[in-house]
């Protein structure tokens, strides 16, 4: 009996999921732990893996370990144990998932610990409580705070955790927002902010290594969920419900769930921090705290009930509002919930949209229907046979302003001038205006997604955050339901009551989060056996499918899905090894 290593190497497959034991070298032994990076003999070639598990085996028959690269274990047992969860939960291969806990390069040293602060309590805040009980040790449940972030004054409040010697690890959904944080916590901190934006992989790994040594303020993007955070005592996660924070590809891990089985583990502590937790969070259990009356400053709401048809995307009290302060040099943005293509066309006498005679389908500038094949013809409204593009809903907003307000006041981005417009893309990269509009709240709530009413207060709930504090600022409404409940939510300042009917409405349908879903899109060659493989997988399930898509097939599975996933797994993979491409969204959003 000699010293083994279980290696899984870094192969994208299922089939190497449970690893390969090699035995360890004598030269090599006091240095191999489990989470290193190592290089293993591999079908007649060398590859790279990760180290699982050590123990005494029969070495004899097995082949050795060939070297170890870069510096230390880049995981341990506890996240070794979360991203075996994460693996099995989105049905991904084991060594996709370590992958992500590595960082881009090899690390080749890790900085000494850097010296902890003066001792400083920090600004009173909501996050004071669960700061003092980080720093002391102790335990917490996951915490919702209901509360904007946006105001940054809440970085000082982690001083206690960094003077403890403990690192906190902040989780935001863009880079510009790790700049915003980061420039603060600069001021305080210094040499103990570590920022990591996903975009250099030479500065990320810099960052990985320096977060291997406490105490660290650790500020990154959705990626950094996987990495391993020395003596980490907190993890703040703020705006869990936006969906920067779940992946697009397969694997789709969502950060809310990852950290929440990190925590579990691992055992530091875990807030949520934003003005709309999301149901999900809600139904796994989370104390909700409330520091305050409001999640949100106040709004105004225009009610456009009695506008006229094709009066504009603005009532003449919001264009008073815009011009009021374009004239006052303050910074106004103005919000849009959707982006239609310049695809679509309207008459250019009577500005009616250009539809289908049979179909009524809305058209571009094509000689037939592609939809109905029917001939496009003349405008049903006039007759008219000449047509403009219609513009994205942005320029569409820009051309507007600039013709009620004021020519060249208005921009489809955020900067250059005092008034912007655009999409919750575009917030990222604004901290506060002195006015901000919503200027189809309506349409908001037309979408036949099962998240469409948490969706649209979720949007609305941030951009009210990014309205700055004092007289004359506000967030301006535009609706032609005032009395509805997710205005009257916007109103009051909190949500919860909002949220807490729609789990109930959610449970009533069994939709998510009362059941579980995954989408799987196939494209190329659809397996034979697919039809057969899908009814055989156990647990409650709904299969619903095959809907044709770009290129391939989808087919949705809903229920409760737990027994499934680990026969899914064996299926997804003989299905890939047989030559088709196989999409996997695990808890989707779009529905």
């Amino acid at each position: 009996m000699n010293p083994a290593a279980r290696v899984v190497p870094d192969v994208a497959t299922f089939a190497v999921d449970n690893g390969f034991w090699y035995s360890i070298p004598d030269h090599l032994s006091p240095e191999l732990r489990v989470g290193s990076i190592v290089r293993v003999p591999l079908s007649g070639r060398r590859v790279r893996g990760w180290v699982v598990e050590i123990a005494d085996k029969e070495t004899e028959r097995l082949k050795e370990v060939a070297g170890i690269s870069g510096w230390g274990p880049v995981f341990d047992t506890a996240l070794l144990q979360s991203l075996r969860w994460a693996a099995q939960h989105y049905i991904a291969p084991v060594a996709t998932l370590l992958g992500r806990a590595t960082p881009p390069n090899l690390p080749r040293s890790v900085p000494e610990s850097p010296p902890p602060p003066p001792v400083g309590a920090g600004r009173a805040h909501g996050l004071s409580e669960i700061v003092a009980k980080s720093s002391a040790g102790a335990r917490s449940p996951v915490v919702a705070l209901v509360d904007s972030w946006h105001r940054v004054s809440w970085v000082s409040t982690l001083s206690p955790l960094l003077t403890a010697g403990k690192s906190v690890l902040v989780i935001v959904g863009s880079v510009l927002e790790v700049g915003q944080i980061r420039s603060v916590a600069d001021r305080l901190w210094g040499p103990l902010v570590v920022g990591v934006t996903g975009e250099d992989d030479a500065g990320d790994t810099a960052a990985w290594e320096k977060a291997q040594s406490a105490p660290r303020l650790v500020i990154g993007t959705p990626k950094t969920a996987a990495w391993q955070v020395a003596e980490l005592g907190l993890a703040v996660v703020l705006e869990e419900g936006r969906r920067a924070m779940k992946d697009r590809q397969t694997p789709t891990v969502h950060v809310r769930e990852l950290m929440r089985t990190r925590s579990r583990v691992e055992g530091f502590n875990l807030v949520f921090m934003g003005p709309t937790p999301s149901v999900e969070l809600l139904a796994a259990g989370a104390e909700v705290v409330k520091p305050g009356n409001r999640a949100w400053p106040l709004v105004e709401v225009v009610d456009r009930t009695d506008d006229e048809p094709g009066s504009g995307f603005l009532s003449p009290r919001t264009a008073a509002a815009i011009a009021a302060s374009a004239r006052a040099g303050k910074e106004v943005f103005v919000f849009t919930h959707r982006r239609v293509g310049s695809s679509s066309t309207r008459c250019a006498r009577c500005r009616a949209l250009r539809t289908c005679v049979s179909c009524q389908a809305r058209l571009a500038r094509v000689e037939q229907c592609p939809k109905c094949g029917s001939p496009a013809g003349r405008c049903q409204r006039c007759g008219g046979v000449e047509f403009e593009e219609m513009g994205t809903i942005p320029e569409r907003l820009v051309a507007e302003i600039n013709k009620r307000v004021g020519r060249g006041v208005a921009t489809p981005h955020p900067g250059g001038t005092t008034v912007s417009v655009g999409t919750e893309r575009d917030l990222a990269g604004l901290t506060s205006v002195s006015l901000a509009v919503a200027a189809d709240v309506d349409g908001m709530l037309l979408g036949t997604g099962y998240r469409t009413s948490e969706e649209a207060l979720r949007q609305l709930a941030r951009l009210a955050t990014i309205v700055a504090p004092g007289r004359g600022s506000r967030l301006m409404l535009q609706t032609s339901h005032p009395d509805s409940e997710l205005i009257s939510t916007l109103r009051r300042g909190d949500p919860i009551p909002y949220l807490e009917r729609i789990l109930v409405e959610r449970a009533r349908e069994g939709s998510p989060p009362a059941s579980e879903m995954i989408i799987l899109e196939i494209r190329g060659e659809t397996p034979k056996t697919l039809s057969e493989d899908l009814a055989d997988l156990d647990g409650e399930i709904d299969v619903i499918g095959p809907r044709p898509v770009d290129h391939g097939t989808r087919w949705l599975l809903t229920g409760h899905l737990g027994k499934a996933r680990l026969p899914l797994r064996k299926v997804v993979g003989r299905w890939r090894d047989q030559g088709a491409t196989i999409r996997v969204d695990v808890d989707p959003i779009d529905v």
